[in-house]
């Protein structure tokens, strides 16, 4: 069983795995006895390096644009940023966004907070309702280790808490658990679906000795997946749902604390909740934490077309947008026909959830010779195999490397243990480990 002692107090950092060994997809059989961080230190070509195929590949320019530039919004619009690394799981990723200020990280499980609390991380937020009596009584010894530790978590019912007030019975803590109230709507996952029951669930937390009444949070996502204007209006409605939600918490949030927190913001709708729940004001000040976890990697698909900082948004300067940084370069195994190319990569490598992927260039198996994949489109994948329709006259031959852009990294990165981060000239300056 996972103990306390297993958690650093230091500042965030890296989790040390030991030798890459064989348990790694794709990378080089020449540093089966290098750690990561040895591997990543040398400074090799992308090309040249005995990377096997097809790899993950994320661009370090990408991710340090995207990583300022998501502060920066946040930041102009009066919030604090959470990544939800649920995205990539990884604690070396979560690096970009901490060296831009991140207040902390976002999780959705309590495996994914022993990550990041193995890494060293001081702040972070659940955002699930956490029903794991051992985690709860884990959790709260790790906050008495660090007064500048912070944990929040969900409850949504007074069931809910009454599963966490038991688990923290007679828990010798000094330092209660602090809890938000997730605010769900018709149709949607967990929340509480009216004003009643959140009253129910506000009460229920403060009668509870172990628990601190910290505010509430929402997941505006789940309300619309469009950006018209009804889509806009709905997700608007909901989140000044989630604001009267706080209105009636706040007076009774916990004083224990320093503050309280208003929380939501996936990767679609942070503009409108910057405009539905900035400003809210308490006896303790009111932190609203926004939450987008595809930011980072960003996308050739449905975040290049909803994103408020991308096709959903007004901004037209590269330099305002964010940038995908994430790509799978797939062998060329077969042209069968004129018009086909099979690339070695499929549904195990490629996520195909929110759209095909998208090929964006080839090369030869060295990395030269590059040429766009113009009128190429992904048709279909098996388990190892892609489906590749090309010009006849495309110049593509068995062992060439095709450049894919994917759609949704949430489901890419969850089929890939490592993230190989590049720089755009194609030298491999770190491999990220993901913990899936």
């Amino acid at each position: 069983m996972t103990t306390t002692s297993d958690f650093p107090t230091p500042s965030p950092g890296l989790i040390e795995d030991g030798p890459i060994g064989w348990r790694l997809k794709g990378m080089p059989a020449d540093a089966a006895a290098q750690t990561l961080g040895e591997f990543s230190a040398l400074g090799r070509g992308l090309f040249d390096a005995g990377f096997s195929w097809p790899q993950l590949v994320l661009r370090e320019s990408a991710l340090r644009h995207n990583a300022a530039l998501m502060a920066r919004y946040t930041a102009e619009h009066g919030m604090s940023l959470a990544p939800h690394l649920k995205t990539t799981t990884s604690p070396e990723l979560a690096e970009y966004a901490l060296r831009e200020d991140a207040w902390g990280v976002t999780v959705a499980t309590p495996y994914q907070a022993r990550v990041f609390m193995a890494a060293g991380h001081r702040r972070i937020l659940l955002a699930n309702e956490l029903v794991d009596r051992d985690f709860a009584r884990q959790v709260v010894e790790w906050l008495a280790q660090d007064e500048a530790r912070e944990f929040y978590c969900y409850v949504d019912s007074v069931a809910g808490v009454a599963v966490l007030a038991e688990a923290l019975d007679g828990s010798p803590a000094a330092r209660p658990l602090p809890v938000l109230i997730e605010i769900g709507h018709a149709g949607g996952r967990a929340g509480c679906r009216d004003l009643d029951t959140v009253a129910a669930v506000r009460d229920a937390v403060a009668a509870a000795d172990g628990l601190a009444l910290a505010g509430v949070s929402g997941y505006e996502g789940s309300v619309s997946h469009s950006r018209d204007e009804a889509g806009l209006a709905a997700v608007a409605e909901y989140l000044r749902s989630v604001r009267r939600a706080m209105e009636l918490v706040l007076p009774q949030a916990d004083p224990r604390l320093a503050e309280h927190v208003i929380s939501a913001g996936g990767s679609f709708y942070f503009d409108v909740v910057a405009a539905e729940l900035g400003g809210v004001t308490g006896e303790r000040p009111v932190r609203l934490i926004a939450r987008p976890g595809a930011y980072l990697t960003h996308d050739n698909g449905i975040y290049e077309a909803r994103s408020p900082l991308d096709g959903g948004g007004t901004a037209v300067d590269p330099a305002q947008r964010l940038t995908p940084s994430i790509e799978v370069w797939a062998p060329v195994l077969s042209r069968p026909e004129p018009g086909l190319a099979i690339l070695g990569a499929g549904r195990r490598d490629l996520n195909f959830d929110q759209g095909m992927p998208v090929p964006i260039e080839a090369r030869d198996h060295a990395g030269r010779s590059a040429r766009p994949a113009e009128g190429w489109t992904v048709t279909a994948l098996n388990d190892q195999h892609a489906f590749v329709t090309v010009p006849p006259e495309a110049q593509l031959a068995p062992s060439d490397l095709v450049r894919l852009g994917i759609s949704h990294p949430c489901t890419a990165h969850d089929r890939w243990l490592t993230a190989v981060i590049a720089t755009d000239d194609d030298v491999v300056v770190s491999v990220a480990r993901c913990y899936f």
